[in-house]
């Protein structure tokens, strides 16, 4: 028979949310975020548990064991954490929906935190630092300040509010979700081609009768050249598994070949 014990404030969970900021400081490779979960956890739950310094005891205990999962989603959990220990939910069924949600929400974070919001701010960012635009750095700060904060404390309040139906929330859309991220992702990120790889034929390089070589390009689709060059590269990462340091080398090579020979505008 579980116990409400209705001590939690709006404060106490954003508290607990800013205070998440700090869960990968003590970050080890036996239990990963395990330290860091409950240390930011802790003050929460000595206010459920008050004077129970066994129940204290055992709640902060059971924590220690193996956790790895998106710090903005580890924040959610902590809510929905929260929320159970509140409850008074059975000690084992709060852990095995810990960690049970920890992988799954691992790969969701990633999608929407790092694989969709970093590169398409970068992006933004760096066309803008490419311009000479000293406000680059700056707006890439600014949101990442804003990022690192904003989301903890809504997703640690919705994890909290929801309780227990979160589990049922997140499993339905967790992939639809994360493959929603993916697309605006693949989408901002290949629009922006243009802006920040900037490749082209010299406009002495002509053909027969006169005719440009870029010209033809230009005449097919606009910044072709661009595209697919990224598209080459992508090939050669992904088919022909050729790593980011040979790439690397490779472009400087070929570039200071066709610099030379005057192959390419840049």
């Amino acid at each position: 028979m579980t116990v409400s014990r209705n001590k939690l404030t709006k404060k106490d969970i954003t508290d607990l949310a800013v205070l998440s900021i700090f869960e990968q400081c003590p970050f080890c490779y036996e239990r990963m975020q395990a330290g860091g979960y409950t240390a930011t956890l802790a003050p929460t739950l000595k206010k459920i548990y008050g004077d129970q310094t066994e129940e204290l005891g055992n709640a902060l205990g059971r924590n220690m064991t193996f956790f790895n999962t998106e710090p903005h989603m580890a924040t959610f959990q902590q809510g929905l954490h929260a929320a159970l220990e509140e409850a008074g939910e059975d000690r084992d069924v709060i852990m095995g929906i810990r960690d049970a949600l920890f992988g799954p929400f691992a790969g969701l974070g990633d999608a929407v935190f790092w694989f969709t919001l970093l590169p398409v701010t970068a992006t933004i960012c760096c066309s803008l630092c490419s311009q000479g635009n000293v406000l680059g750095p700056i707006l890439f700060l600014i949101i990442w300040f804003f990022l690192g904060i904003v989301p903890r404390i809504w997703l640690c309040h919705l994890g909290y509010n929801l309780g227990t139906s979160a589990v049922d929330v997140i499993r339905e859309n967790a992939p639809a979700i994360a493959k929603a991220a993916g697309i605006l992702g693949v989408l901002v990120v290949g629009a922006l081609i243009p802006s920040y790889v900037g490749i082209a034929f010299n406009e002495e390089l002509v053909l027969t009768g006169g005719v440009a070589v870029q010209a033809i390009f230009d005449s097919v689709i606009p910044n072709l050249l661009p595209l697919a060059l990224v598209l080459f590269f992508y090939w050669l990462i992904k088919k022909k598994n050729i790593g980011s340091i040979q790439l690397i080398i490779a472009i400087l090579i070929i570039c200071i070949v066709a610099s030379y020979f005057n192959i390419f505008a840049y």
